[in-house]
């Protein structure tokens, strides 16, 4: 079957604008000269060029698509409009071509809209594949119709909602017109589906003609399509009627045949008769084809009829009406592209890391929320944990199993010397004990070289003043204690070292006699008989027995079975690690989870907040739910646990385990004391031992100053005579 002619929708045309410097001075003044978005305002810029040389092509429609995601993307997150981001949007009117201006994103999106719904359809109608055309035709359909629902006050006659919803079923009218033809093509089709599906189309094309017709009353469109859509509505009437006659002849009912052709005859006529513009004068060959089709179809059935089959042809006005069936359907916007990734079409959201301030605020309510279930979720695995080591406490495991198990292993050694403390006697002998007759022969060194400077200053002053009160104003030399300052000052500061530092040595002294008597045990090494005795006699057993004593030749005297126990506190360490793990998980999921982008998407739905966040927290039910069944667990296997724990508690053994676990416990302790008295014994003489270093160091140290001290008072001594000999002789006097 040849295919019809179709209407093909003009493009609007516009006029070259600047997105740089608008969106850049909006950025700049909205979050502060420190945000940059110039390469992506020049990025957006470009976008909007690209549209201006499209095609009318596949290429050309996808780059309209690109730019219209990116202006709803921008939508989310800049007003462009009067008071904000001011653009000015110049579009011409697709069929007078009268100018609009609008400083409203909403009238660009629907002009970029009106473009893509007739580059579809200009695909479409250049198709030579049906199945393409069919897709084209609904996708133009249901971008016409998406622009009368969302875009209300027009501010051109293309766009007012008469108009687009005209076009809509126009192209609605068109795809199911094509899906007609190409299954009367294939052939494989029957009558009684084509039927109902032609007059479908002719339904669709009666809908258009009466829309197309109150749209060109107002002063739009081409009075032409409203002509040709009429034509299709007779021509898709004339074609359903010719199906339904096949159908007829099909079942044998020649009159009914013969009265539905006659229809279709009727019907193609009516489309002869119409008026029918020029440019789609190719039409006329269809039309008078089909009506030669069907002429001579109506002659054989009629002739058929008379020599064969006879039957009565019913009146044309008592023919049942042919039902209708709906191929075609408007395509919705967010089934253009279904096949394809139309993320990867898009192309990433330009302005992504501009966050509105009202979305920031947004973003921080629902990060409280997210701290509330945080704090949920903590306070629960708090108590978890809390109600697990009570119940353990409680029952005094896992220790006290432990104690039941390796009992016979726990046994105290007597009189063994316990590893630390032979370790730290053998410390003691490698260094051996402190004496302090070497630092208190340095002190004394110290103290006679101090005195005996003190006692020549002392000399060398009385023998000026003598010379003084000799010689009276003649003499001319100082007065020695305003020369000798800086050398009693340093003999005092001496003096004073030497004491706070004696008062030091007496501590360690003291600290270290405390526990001389120990230290000299330790010094005779770990070996030693003294230690060992010592040790002996400190950790003998006050209570007698082992646990090998006990009979367990008795009936009912096997061990106690701990396995079950033993399973269950595993399974508890388990349950808390698990619980541990899911919440460190869910607290790192929600430290990641950022909404910022489906916050910008619903910016425009009022009151969201609520149902988005209740929405976006349900994403972390897994994790709640999952910990709340180990907190549920728990309480099951801490309940089964002390059951078993008990039936081991009244095991006949049970008692006498205990008696010799209180038996060695007193052992150890007896035992421990003993180690922390060796353990302060070994403390101190490595405190003194340290502190002997430090002092060793420190009275070298003094005592070299000493020295130097005292060097410099016998070159003061030496110099004061021999300048008193010099002014003696100078004065011809002897001296003293």
């Amino acid at each position: 079957m040849p295919t019809s002619p179709k209407v093909t929708i003009p493009l609007k045309k516009t006029k070259d604008l600047d997105w740089e410097a608008p969106l850049n001075q909006y950025i700049r003044m909205t979050y502060g000269a420190s945000e940059n978005f110039s390469k992506e305002s020049a990025l957006f810029n470009r976008l909007r060029q690209d549209i201006m040389g499209a095609g009318k092509d596949a290429t050309g429609r996808d780059l309209l698509y690109k730019y219209y995601g990116q202006l709803e993307l921008l939508d989310l997150r800049i007003p462009v409009e009067e008071g904000g981001c001011k653009i000015t949007f110049t579009w011409m009117d697709a069929y007078s071509g009268v100018e609009t201006t609008q400083h409203s994103i909403a009238f660009e999106k629907a002009s970029v809209l009106f473009n893509l719904a007739a580059t579809n359809s200009y695909i479409g109608t250049e198709a030579s594949d049906l199945k393409i055309a069919y897709k084209d035709f609904q996708a133009a359909a249901g971008i016409f119709a998406f622009i009368a629902d969302n875009f209300l006050h027009a501010p051109s006659v293309d766009l007012n909602r008469d108009t687009v919803r005209a076009l809509s079923s126009l192209m609605l009218a068109q795809a199911q017109q094509v899906f007609v033809e190409r299954l009367i093509g294939d052939g494989s089709t029957k009558p009684s589906m084509l039927t109902k599906l032609a007059k479908s189309a002719s339904v669709m094309f009666k809908t258009a003609t009466d829309a197309l017709s109150t749209a060109v009353s107002k002063g739009w469109g081409d009075r032409d399509w409203v002509s040709l859509s009429n034509v299709q509505q007779y021509y898709m009437e004339a074609v359903a009627n010719h199906q339904q006659a096949l159908l007829q002849a099909s079942k044998g009912k020649q009159g009914l045949a013969i009265a539905y052709i006659k229809v279709a005859i009727s019907q193609n006529n009516a489309a002869l008769k119409s008026y029918l513009p020029s440019n789609f004068s190719s039409f006329l060959e269809i039309l008078n084809g089909q009506q030669q089709q069907l002429n001579s179809e109506l002659a054989t059935m009629q002739k058929d009829n008379d020599f064969v089959y006879h039957d009565t042809i019913p009146l044309l006005a008592s023919l049942a009406s042919i039902g209708s069936l709906d191929a075609a359907k408007i395509t919705s916007m967010n089934d253009l592209y279904k096949d394809q990734d139309i993320a990867k079409l898009i192309g990433r959201d330009i302005f992504e890391k501009l966050i509105p301030v009202s979305v920031a605020e947004q973003s921080s309510l629902y990060s409280e929320e997210k701290a509330k279930l945080l704090r949920a979720e903590g306070e629960k695995v708090d108590v978890a944990e809390e109600e697990l080591t009570t119940a353990l406490e409680y029952l005094g495991l896992p220790a006290a199993l432990k104690t039941i198990k390796q009992l016979s292993s726990r046994s105290v050694e007597e009189g063994k010397v316990d590893e630390r403390v032979a370790g730290w006697a053998s410390k003691v002998q490698a260094h051996g004990l402190i004496s302090f007759s070497d630092i208190d022969q340095k002190k004394r060194d110290i103290f006679e070289i101090v005195t005996n400077a003190s006692k020549q200053l002392d000399t060398e002053a009385q023998e000026t003043d003598g010379l003084r009160s000799r010689f009276g104003l003649s003499w001319p030399q100082s007065a020695s204690a305003q020369l000798t300052t800086t050398l009693r000052s340093d003999l005092h500061s001496i003096k004073e070292s030497l004491w706070t530092a004696s008062n030091s040595d007496a501590k360690l002294q003291a600290q270290y006699g405390q526990s001389e008597n120990d230290i000299r045990t330790l010094s005779h090494g770990p070996d030693s008989p003294e230690l060992v005795t010592l040790f002996r006699a400190g950790t003998a057993r006050s209570l007698s027995g082992s646990f090998e004593d006990l009979n367990l030749d008795k009936p009912n005297t096997e061990p106690p079975d701990t396995t079950a126990v033993e399973n269950l506190l595993k399974k508890l360490t388990k349950l808390k690690k698990e619980r541990g793990l899911l919440f460190t998980e869910l607290k790192d999921k929600v430290q990641e989870d950022d909404i910022s982008s489906l916050l910008i998407l619903n910016k425009k739905i009022p009151n969201i907040e609520e149902k988005l966040f209740k929405s976006e927290l349900e994403k972390f039910a897994p994790y709640q739910s999952r910990i709340s069944q180990t907190i549920y667990l728990q309480a099951v296997t801490v309940k089964e646990l002390t059951g078993e724990w008990r039936k081991i508690l009244d095991h006949p053994l049970s008692r006498k385990l205990r008696i010799q676990s209180t038996a060695n416990d007193d052992l150890a302790r007896r035992q421990q004391v003993m180690i922390e008295r060796f353990k302060k014994s070994f403390q101190d003489w490595h405190d003194v031992y340290q502190g002997k270093i430090k002092g060793i160091n420190f009275y070298q140290d003094l005592y070299e100053f000493a020295k130097s001290t005292e060097r410099n008072v016998h070159d003061f001594i030496e110099n004061r005579r021999d300048e008193s000999h010099r002014i003696a002789t100078s004065l011809n006097r002897r001296p003293l």
